[in-house]
């Protein structure tokens, strides 16, 4: 029996009518909003979100800059650059007789003004050594730990970092456009949310973060103090989906104790009136009407949970950016927030940056080009082990089940 049209249409059509209603009631709640949080001054939303603990709802703490705000971009320099690194990865396959995984990584560096150019890379890193696919957790019971699936893309992540680290001590310490203002630029965020996710063994964590991650951005802090034109680190997460500033809506809109929302919020709803008017909603949604192209909120301080372990005793900051065509997430650490000529620079240069890529920081998405292994490569890369194999008189046989799906009998 085929699909009832008729009726699914009618379901349809009566499900609509609700839909509309709740959009105007939700305009109407989203408007009130902003106008309650525009009233608000920078002390009294400092003093409440900063007195906001652990909720069930990540609350951004605010500065002064206040609440809620547009902030237009500095002129900036004529003469800059903008550099990125990206990386992608094929992960270890239990259906080849080979245990091995590859990591690439693509990078980008763009310089501006009177002497243009472009620096591209791409380093594929094959590993198939067991000191290589392993992590060891050195604790009291020493233990081994795969390096696959998450704890791969936790790996990655690490080594654009360290990459990135490499390109900014050669490209602004060592060499003739040192004295360049240069926007070093992530894709996506700064608390590296994977690496503390995971689970993992505590020798593990230690080994990404404490042994290499946090060393890597030393050495970049270390390159924009040493820099003569300044470096600045910073990621950028498109279409955003994070929700800490319309949580700071609802602690300054709530004149009751926090201590309620244990019992009474949750991250969606509340059942107190005075919060439950801003709850629903999320931070691009909210800086989509509040910012005009070009302009950035205010700078927050991140709550969320993984801030200090990424940064050491650092925090992570953000603020949202109108693209063009998208408002976009941008996190930088303390020194650059902390310092309003690098935080102006880092404004200046990301918008500079994406109208160069019609609403995307051109640098990453360049250095996801030089990263990307796509589906050819793929299958490319297994033959290519597969043959090897077999060159050197070794197993070479797939899996039962990987032939089977390969060579299909019907």
């Amino acid at each position: 029996m085929s699909l009832d049209l008729g009726k699914t249409l009618g379901q349809l059509q009566a499900a609509l009518g609700d839909v509309a209603e709740s959009a105007r009631q939700r305009r109407q709640r989203f408007a009130a909003e902003l106008a309650r949080a525009r009233e608000m001054g920078p002390e009294p939303a400092r003093q409440r979100t900063q007195a906001a603990g652990e909720l069930p709802f990540v609350v951004a703490r605010t500065g002064a800059e206040g609440l809620l705000d547009s902030i237009a971009p500095p002129e900036g320099p004529h003469n800059w650059a903008a550099v990125s690194v990206d990386g992608s990865h094929i992960d270890v396959d239990r259906h080849l007789p080979l245990s091995c995984y590859l990591i690439n990584l693509g990078g980008c560096r763009l310089v501006y003004g009177d002497s243009p150019h472009c620096d591209l890379f791409s380093e594929p890193a094959l590993a198939v050594r067991d000191a290589d696919l392993f992590l060891r957790d050195a604790g009291e019971r020493a233990a081994d730990t795969p390096i696959a699936g998450p704890l791969l893309g936790a790996l990655r992540t690490v080594r654009e970092v360290e990459r990135l680290a490499d390109v900014l001590e050669t490209a602004c310490v060592k060499t003739a456009h040192g004295g360049l203002p240069t926007l070093a630029v992530l894709d996506g965020t700064l608390v590296f949310r994977d690496i503390q996710s995971g689970n993992y063994p505590g020798g593990v964590v230690q080994h990404l973060i404490g042994n290499r991650l946090e060393p890597a951005l030393e050495r970049i802090r270390r390159v924009s103090a040493e820099s003569a034109g300044g470096v600045i680190l910073a990621s950028y997460t498109s279409r955003p989906r994070t929700t800490e500033v319309v949580g700071a809506l609802r602690v300054c809109g709530c004149g009751r104790d926090l201590t309620a929302c244990a019992q009474q919020c949750t991250l969606r709803r509340s059942d107190l009136e005075s919060c439950a008017a801003a709850a629903g909603f999320d931070d691009r949604e909210l800086f989509s009407a509040v910012l005009q192209p070009g302009q950035r909120s205010p700078v927050y301080q991140s709550g969320h949970r993984a801030r200090r372990a990424s940064f050491g005793n650092a925090w992570v900051h953000f603020y949202y950016v109108h693209a063009g065509s998208e408002v976009g997430r941008v996190e930088v650490p303390d020194w650059v927030a902390d310092d309003p000529a690098l935080l102006g620079l880092s404004h200046a240069l990301l918008v500079r940056q994406c109208a160069l890529g019609q609403g995307y920081p051109a640098v990453i998405a360049e250095a996801h080009e030089q990263a990307v292994v796509t589906g050819r490569d793929r299958r490319e890369f297994r033959n290519a082990v597969l043959n090897e194999l077999e060159k050197h008189g070794l197993p070479a046989i797939e899996s039962a089940k990987s032939t089977s799906k390969r060579r299909p009998w019907v």
